[in-house]
């Protein structure tokens, strides 16, 4: 299906991305040579934007003026150029030359593990729960909002977010984005000391300066759609870890003694909150004070400062980084990433319930409801995953006149879809021979090849089908046309011959020519 095939292509190409420029800003964070907490997380959020918005570009470039192409047909004029060129060079020669038909990796593993329903039942379900989570911790943020009580501290009467105090939380918090409102666990107020107080309110306040809430709220709404991606936790963090660092560099850098702020910190962690604390409570939509993995860092950063420069190191660091992004996008324009979605697709979305009742209609031998669905514009062409095209599906049942009605309406002949071949070679596979000469006949291709499913010939050769052999050989069929299986077959070379399953069909593509 073209979207699913889009959001495919998008999440592979999501997923280069990251593994070219995730794993040396991930380095760099861990590394004597990173840059201030406030550079550190301008670059991450930098790299969050670019491993979204890049792949979309890429693939929605140009994609307009793509048509959507049958679904890993093989390109098989090019093996009859090859056949011509074979020919004409070995005239003389009575054995028939052989040609191979390999396949590339790419289009095996789509075939073989990415099922178009995955996607239409996993990624809305996956949207849902994450959108119920965000629901639920919006609702306890609103909870505690409304259930603060104002707090009355010197000198915080003029200042904004207002000051409130809860006795359910263990964290200082700054809740709300209209009304912003800065909640303080009750017992830091009386464990606290009127200093260590406004190091905690100042450290929220410059959350609120710097717009520090709405990006959180942007980001945890982002990761309803982006649920998918293994990386965005890992994002995430980092992305939360360097607000906190940044805040903290921030108000150290107006006091005259930071060790008092990292003093705030250490003691803060010793507030012991869990007999008024509520268990089981969601988490809530808010830029919290106090996180326990990042305590000793906090503390270290106040204690050694930070320059808040780039080192030479971290610039070649960051140019490393920069050379990966710009040589995965050259190779992405290099390989035309934009029509790989309409190349591999095989149904838009809108035509679902369309073909599933025209598919309807087939299968109940209705002539007169599949004339008029086809009169109405349904889709006649294409394909079903597991039941192809209403021509392939009126082959499989052996039902002429319905055969003959899709013909006359302009079913293409050679449709292929994904496991289920193409009209011939299900004719083929059913032994069909009536079939199969009415399918020649309408213009079919006998030597048409489609991934995990070969050729016409190949197919009849295996079932042992002599009757159909002979009369696909006699057609053009050719018997030495070997078609690499996929990798779950072992990617061997299957040819007519090697899967020919009788003596006697073995010895007639002998007596044609056919080579081992």
């Amino acid at each position: 299906m073209l979207e699913f095939s889009w959001l495919l292509f998008y999440l592979v190409l999501h997923l280069l991305l990251v593994l070219v420029t995730v794993p040396w800003l991930y380095w760099l964070s861990q590394s004597s040579w990173r840059p201030g907490p406030h550079w550190m997380l301008r670059l991450w959020t930098i790299l969050a934007v670019l491993l979204f918005v890049v792949p979309a570009a890429l693939l929605s470039e140009g994609a307009e003026q793509i048509t959507p192409q049958h679904w890993f047909n093989a390109e098989i004029s090019v093996l009859q150029q090859q056949q011509l060129h074979l020919v004409e060079t070995t005239a003389a020669v009575q054995t028939e030359p052989a040609l191979t038909q390999r396949w590339a990796l790419a289009p095996q593993l789509f075939y073989l593990f990415v099922p178009p329903a995955w996607w239409l039942v996993l990624v809305p379900l996956g949207c849902c729960w994450q959108l119920g989570r965000f629901s639920q911790s919006y609702r306890a943020s609103r909870q505690l909002w409304l259930q603060a009580q104002p707090l009355s501290l010197p000198d915080s009467a003029h200042h904004k977010p207002a000051l409130y105090q809860h006795s359910a939380i263990d964290s200082a918090m700054l809740v709300g984005l209209r009304q912003p409102r800065i909640i303080l666990p009750a017992l830091w107020v009386q464990y606290l000391s009127a200093e260590q107080l406004q190091h905690v309110i100042a450290h929220e306040r410059m959350h609120w300066h710097r717009g520090d809430l709405v990006a959180f709220y942007l980001q945890q709404l982002f990761a309803v759609l982006c649920w998918w991606s293994p990386f965005w936790g890992l994002i995430c963090r980092q992305l939360n870890q360097y607000r906190e660092l940044s805040c903290d560099a921030a108000v150290t850098a107006q006091l005259t003694q930071p060790h008092r702020y990292a003093q705030t910190l250490l003691d803060c962690s010793k507030a012991d909150c869990s007999k008024t604390n509520s268990r089981g409570q969601p988490a809530t939509l808010a830029m919290p004070w106090q996180q326990q993995p990042l305590l000793a860092q906090r503390i270290r950063f106040v204690l050694q400062g930070s320059a808040g420069k780039i080192t030479p190191q971290s610039c070649a660091v960051l140019i490393a980084l920069s050379l990966s992004v710009a040589a995965t996008l050259v190779l992405a324009e290099r390989t035309q990433v934009a029509r790989l979605p309409a190349e591999y697709a095989q149904l838009s979305l809108t035509e679902l319930h369309q073909l599933q009742q025209l598919l309807h209609k087939v299968r109940q031998q209705d002539l007169a409801g599949v004339s008029q669905l086809l009169a109405l514009g349904y889709p006649l062409n294409a394909a079903m995953p597991g039941e192809g095209t209403a021509l392939m599906l009126a082959v499989r049942s052996g039902d002429k006149a319905m055969v003959e009605l899709l013909l006359s309406a302009g079913a293409d002949v050679n449709q292929s879809s994904r496991r289920d071949g193409n009209p011939l070679i299900i004719a083929a596979q059913h032994g069909n021979l009536v079939m199969a000469k009415r399918l020649v006949q309408a213009g079919a291709d006998v030597n048409a090849i489609v991934l995990a499913d070969e050729t016409p010939l190949i197919n009849a050769s295996y079932i042992g089908d002599l009757a159909m052999v002979q009369y696909l050989v006699q057609q053009g069929a050719r018997v030495n046309l070997k078609v690499e299986a996929t990798v779950m077959d072992g990617s061997e070379l299957r040819s007519p011959l090697s899967r020919a399953s009788t003596a006697e069909v073995r010895a007639y593509l002998l007596q044609q020519g056919a080579t081992p």
